[in-house]
Order: C-alpha cells, then structure tokens, then sequence
C-alpha cells in the first residue's frame, strides 16, 4: 500500500525583522511550546528540565483522550491549546483541544474529500502556530490563516488554483514554514511564498509536481535560502525572491519526497523510501556534491533526527515494517539497528528517543550511538499509529490513523 507523508544572511533592515523572530522564536522554545511541525528548532527534538527519560509505570497517568478524526495531522501546542487535524463526515476539520482536560475549545471545519486512494485518507499536513494565528494548508493546496484564541477564519485562498499549479499525488503534506513576514509552502516545483498577514502570493515557482516533505530553512545562508522537495529534486530556493540556487536530483518512487532533509555545517542530509536510501551533500559549493550515498536509512515518511554527530531514524517502508537504526552523520556507517519494534513515529526529549510503534505503544531510550536500550515503555493507543509523537510543556500526545487522541502526563 502507498503512503504519503503526514513531511540566511539580509541587509540592514532585513536583518533587524529577522532577529527580531529570532527573539520570539527562541522565547516560545524555551517556554516548551511545540508550535510548529518538528518543533520550535525544526529538529524533532523537545527540551524539559523535569522529565526523567522514563515513562509513567501507571495508566493514571493517562490525562485524557480525545478523538478527532481520520487523518495524519500530528500536534502544535501553545498558549494552553493542542490543535490537529483529522477527517470528520465530508469535512476536514481542525481540532484545538484544552490541554489540561483535552476538551475541544474550538473546531474549524471546510469542506474535503477523504481521498481514501491507496491509504486511510484525512488530512496530512501539520498545522503552523505564529503569535496570535494559525496556518493551515490543505491536501488540495488550500491555505488558511485562523485566530489561535477562538478558530476564527482570517484569510483563505487557493493557491493551487490561484497560481495555477499541479497537486501532488496524494495532496499537499507539507507543514507551512514561517520567515518574517513570509509563508512558504511546498507547491509547485520549487515552493511558493505568501504574505502572512494577507495571503497575496509573493512568488511562486514552476509548474511541476512538488513533493510531500516540508520547507526548511538553511541556516547562515546568504542570501536567506530553504530547502523545497519536489516530486524530483530537492532545490535550494532565496526566501526574499524565489529564485533557485541549486538542485540535487533525487527520484524516488511515486514522486515521494517525504522526509525533511537535515542541514547541518553547511551539509545536507537527504533520505526516501521504496528503497532509494540516503545521501550527504556538501551545501559550500554552486553545486552540491555527495559526499556519501547508501541504502542503510530509508525514511519513507518520517524525517530522521541529528543529535551529537549521529542520526537516529526509521529505516524502510511503514507498511511492511520498517527497524529503528543509528547511522554515523560523517560516513553513513551503521552504528546499531533494531528489527523487533515496527517503529512508526519518533521524536526525542533532552537526550531521550521518544518511540512510537504501529501497536501504539511508546517506548523510551537514551540516544547513543553505543546500541539500542530502552529503558521504559508504556501501552498508550489501540489501532494504527503512523505520527510521530509530540512532547511538549511535560506532557506527550499521540495519535492512531482513526483520531483517537492520547495525552500522557509526564510530569512528578
């Protein structure tokens, strides 16, 4: 069965507006918010200066649950409030839930297909927190900006059909990235960019099938630079003007470029399912060199996570099983791998992996490259789980494919 994806240096003035989201960006990170796909550094990784590593022995602790539809939306949480997505009656619908009691706040709805084809259907993409509003990006190249506060529509438009370019094969995924006052979405061959207060489209690029994983930002680059997936290349693409700097090719089966590539010293890392594998890229050049490429980490829809010099993912396809494995950043080399777990979303807290399998049970283990060694484990959801789970504020949130909602309360 085929799945898709849930997947800079200015001038004087420019560099003001930049540090200035830097200051706001880095104030929600430490206030352990996760309000945007990956979290607050765009790494998969959850800070907490109160959780052990270990997971509670007791189902107690078990906060709540909740349900909200078909979908394989994960979680952004600020301000009080969890939001997904998932597919409910012929709507997608967009869910804030209460923190503290998983009681709906309020929903958003808009008419959509399940779109069912190959897969289970409902939204894939993440919603997108900044400041006061939230950014939604449908499977048909819908955008909508809501109030965070109450779920009120702002601004809407299609940009699919406004800049007139192709979806994807199975719908747009990819998470809306904020920089400045700019929105980047991956639609169309290298991405397009919108104005966050309005929605007027900025730029936008060719009319080519764009793939499924996120944008992301290239750290130190000048100009301002992000990483867009196309359904053939990943492109380097000027945030001020949409101009592409330049493009490494890389096919993958049905066009499914998922998982976020990883920027890293001026390197990238890039890997896909179907068997296509990984590679690392050296960013300094006009053109960007391999620098290694193997087949040890296929991440078909979830993007790996770097922590000290290591990469730690899911390996292989999620619909025959994929193994949990560590490879070497420098040389691709496999430190460890673990074919026991049918792991189906990760994420990881302080030093801690934060796994979750198929079965809906979590798991927890210190990210080392010295071998795999959980150290607790907890049964948290019944079905299907193919989200990575989201820690934030102590607390972890997971879901099944069908919506149904789990909070673990993490805290003493």
């Amino acid at each position: 069965m085929i799945i898709p994806p849930p997947l800079p240096m200015f001038a004087s003035h420019q560099l003001a507006s930049l540090f200035a989201v830097f200051v706001v960006l880095c104030n929600q990170s430490l206030g352990q918010d996760w309000f945007r796909w990956r979290g607050p550094n765009l790494d998969g990784i959850a800070q907490s200066e109160k959780w052990s590593g270990e997971l509670p022995k007791s189902d107690s602790k078990i906060r709540w649950r909740a349900s909200v539809g078909i979908g394989f939306s994960s979680f952004v949480c600020h301000d009080g409030l969890v939001i997904t997505m998932g597919h409910q009656g012929d709507d997608s619908v967009v869910t804030a839930l209460d923190q503290e009691s998983g009681k709906t706040t309020w929903q958003f709805k808009f008419p959509a297909p399940l779109d069912d084809r190959d897969f289970e259907g409902g939204p894939t993409s993440t919603p997108t927190i900044d400041g006061d509003n939230v950014y939604v990006f449908s499977r048909m190249g819908e955008l909508f900006c809501l109030t965070l506060k109450s779920g009120e529509q702002i601004w809407k438009t299609s940009l699919a059909d406004r800049a007139q370019v192709r979806l994807p094969g199975w719908g747009c995924s990819a998470a809306p990235l904020v920089l400045g006052d700019k929105l980047i979405l991956n639609l169309g061959e290298a991405g397009m960019a919108v104005n966050k207060q309005t929605g007027e489209l900025i730029w936008q690029s060719d009319d080519r099938e764009c793939g499924y994983a996120s944008p992301v930002p290239i750290p130190n680059s000048d100009p301002a630079a992000v990483i867009i997936a196309s359904g053939k290349t990943y492109v380097g693409v000027e945030v001020e003007t949409g101009k592409e700097l330049w493009a490494v090719r890389w096919l993958t089966s049905f066009n499914c470029n998922a998982a976020d590539p990883i920027v890293n010293n001026n390197q990238m890392f890039l890997s896909s399912g179907y068997n296509r594998g990984a590679g690392l890229f050296d960013l300094s050049s006009e053109k960007p060199d391999a620098i290694w490429k193997n087949k040890e980490m296929k991440n078909q829809i979830h993007g790996s996570i770097l922590y000290q010099g290591k990469l730690y993912g899911i390996d292989g396809d999620m619909e025959s099983g994929g193994s949990l494995k560590c490879l070497d950043w420098a040389t691709g080399e496999v430190e460890w791998s673990t074919d026991d777990l049918r792991p189906s979303g990760l994420s990881m807290v302080n030093n801690q992996l934060l796994v979750l399998t198929e079965e809906g049970v979590l798991i927890t283990a210190p990210a080392t490259p010295d071998g795999w060694q959980p150290i607790s484990e907890m049964n948290v959801l019944e079905g299907k789980c193919w989200t990575s789970p989201v820690f934030s504020n102590d607390q972890i949130y997971c879901r099944t494919i069908h919506g149904e909602v789990v909070c673990v309360d993490c805290r003493e």
